[in-house]
């Protein structure tokens, strides 16, 4: 009896559990342009019915909703479990210009009524541009053209963005490198700025292929990539510059029919068209005067500061702690000198930063450890210091004062070093009946001296043990060094086999026409290979560090270049994959070329 009623309860609350998974959404383009039709969806990740829309006066509703599921299976804990989605797609149409917000939908599923999101939809006044195929769609291309032009400044165009242009020196600026596109297209190569002036620090993107965002310049609304965000410090004064970036593309346009089969699969042609971005102008002001003590801190910060011990002996460490944290030019900020007791050794501070770029500046801290050893007892004292740093947004030196300290010291058991003579006054010189004592003459027994043990068999034998001793160590030190320059010899040896066998790999990705893999293969090959061949370790690795490595091996330019060309155009492939198998052979063909030329010069160099 009450086994069924446990199974009741059991499957009622499950039923409850699986009722609280149930999504209902809306979504639909953030802008969009007077008299553009677009579709708003409407997901339910069960089945419904009763769908009800609300009133949407501002829009007209030309189709739908047109009914779509899809379904998708996953294994957990070794039980196979299917999801259904549903998806109810209407095509609507803006009537007036303006930023107006749809109400929720509602449908029921079961026996409950679920409520949707809003949205809310801004309409412009959109126009099209001057020539090319609008919104990307090659269908809508001018069908009289003979032969296809590249694309416009209106379908397609790059640019920097500075959330601001008019800074202190020192102080972050957020940057974007955008794509703008209304065509189909696919990334050839490209070209960035080096960021002259300024230090930089990139903000990490998402991994994947992120959706693009639609945005409305002039009028005309594009599909807009976000390639690259950075926080950027100028690091001087005057009027700096961001360089003009440069990307080619393929951009896939239509030409005119040559057959009456070009009516059912369309002709289509990649053209080759090269971009550049505008030079961006940054305005660098110098700092106000400053007050006595401020070394360059420029941001928002506090500050904390510790000691591990107040009481200790001489001759033991004590660690004094000061962690800087805020936003702002945390790399750049220098320890904080305090004045120690002269009878402290002093050791050089350690720094550690712990910081994270996002699109709000560069956020974390900045920790100072720096370890002190008094050598003699007593009561000492470490004064307060002072931190000065400019604060931007207020347009002042800002104060921040650290603790002192106390410390007591006491002498340690096996301090001699430490003993501090007093000077000897008269008063402690006293006459004792007369000047010289009076000298015993009972005859005491006076022990044999022994020999002295410089010289002895004992100190023969002990000098011979650490000779012994010294030899051993050296030959396990220079047997540990073989096996490891054998070790580095046999990666550098299996370099050029490891990196045949990942453009294997990638060979079989441009046959299968499997991209996604390809250019993570063709990575793998290229960063692996310099790894075994330059015995770095593959987490240490940057385009950087590469880049110094290889030329202090003597590789030319060209190979640097080609490498740096490739890795670029392999990242950048998930924001706009390739069109054409012929782009990935040939780039396929590339990577081989670069593999063979740095194991030719590399190795030149290492014999």
């Amino acid at each position: 009896m009450y086994r069924k009623w446990i199974i009741l309860f059991l499957l009622l609350t499950g039923l409850s559990s699986l009722a609280n998974d149930i999504r209902f959404t809306m979504s639909a383009p953030e802008i969009v342009a007077s008299g553009e039709q677009f579709s708003l969806t409407l997901s339910l990740n069960a089945s419904g019915q009763d769908l009800r829309m609300p009133d949407i006066p501002d829009f007209d509703i030309l189709m739908g909703p047109s009914v779509s599921q899809s379904r998708s299976f996953r294994s957990e804990n070794g039980r196979m479990t299917q999801t259904v989605d549903y998806s109810y797609t209407f095509i609507l149409r803006g009537t007036k210009e303006g930023t107006f917000t749809i109400p929720p939908a509602t449908i029921k599923s079961g026996k409950e009524i679920y409520q949707s999101n809003s949205i809310s939809i801004k309409v412009i006044q959109g126009r099209q541009p001057a020539a090319g195929t609008p919104q990307g769609q090659p269908g809508t291309a001018t069908p009289q053209a003979t032969r296809p032009a590249s694309a416009s400044d209106e379908e397609l165009f790059i640019r920097y963005e500075a959330d601001k242009k008019n800074v202190y020196k020192g102080e972050m600026i957020a940057i974007r490198f955008k794509l703008y596109s209304r065509v189909a297209l696919s990334v050839v190569d490209q070209t960035l700025p080096s960021f002259e002036g300024f230090w930089t620090q990139d903000i990490e993107l998402p991994q994947g292929n992120p959706a693009p965002v639609r945005e409305a310049v002039d009028g005309i609304i594009y599909n807009v990539y976000t390639l690259q965000k950075k926080i950027i410090i100028p690091q001087q004064t005057g009027t700096l510059y961001i360089e003009p970036a440069e990307m080619i593309f393929d951009v896939q346009k239509r030409v005119a029919r040559q057959s009456i089969f070009d009516d059912f699969f369309g002709s289509y042609q990649n053209i080759r068209t090269s971009v550049k971005s505008k030079r961006v102008a940054i305005q660098v002001k110098e700092l106000p005067a400053a007050p006595a003590g401020f070394t360059g801190a420029v941001g928002k910060f506090s500050l904390s500061s510790d000691i591990d011990k107040t009481s200790i002996t001489t001759n033991e460490a004590i660690t004094l702690d000061v962690t800087v944290n805020g936003s702002g030019n945390l790399k750049h900020i220098n320890p904080i000198g305090f004045s120690f007791p002269a009878d402290f050794e002093v050791y050089e501070p350690k720094t550690s930063y712990n910081y994270k770029a996002s699109d709000n500046g560069i956020i974390g801290n900045t920790r100072f450890e720096q370890v002190v050893i008094p050598r003699y007892a007593g009561d000492f004292t470490i004064p307060s210091q002072k931190f000065i740093y400019f604060d931007p947004s207020v347009v002042e030196y800002k104060t921040l004062t650290t603790k002192q300290f106390d410390i007591h010291v006491e002498k340690g058991t096996d301090d001699q070093s430490a003993t501090v003579m007093s000077s000897i006054s008269k008063e402690n010189v006293r006459f004792i009946g007369k000047d010289v004592r009076f000298i015993k003459q009972d005859h005491r027994k006076l022990n044999h001296k022994n020999q002295l043990f410089f010289g002895s068999l004992p100190f023969y034998l002990g000098y011979a043990g650490l000779l012994l001793v010294f030899i051993v160590l050296v030959l396990l030190q220079q047997k540990r060094l073989r096996e490891n320059a054998d070790a580095a010899l046999m990666r550098n040896k299996k370099a050029s086999k490891m990196a045949r066998k990942h453009l294997k790999a990638a060979a079989t990705c441009v046959r299968n026409q499997n991209k996604d893999e390809f250019f993570d293969a063709l990575l793998r090959a290229f960063w692996g290979y310099l790894s075994d061949k330059l015995t770095i370790p593959l987490s240490g690795l940057n385009r950087e560090n590469v880049t110094e490595t290889l030329q202090q091996y003597s590789v030319d330019e060209a190979t640097i270049a080609l490498f740096l060309q490739l890795v670029d155009t392999c990242e950048m492939a998930r924001f706009a994959p390739a069109s054409a198998n012929e782009e990935i052979s040939e780039l396929y063909r590339k990577g081989e070329q670069l593999i063979s030329k740095l194991e030719k010069q590399i190795r030149k160099k290492t014999k």
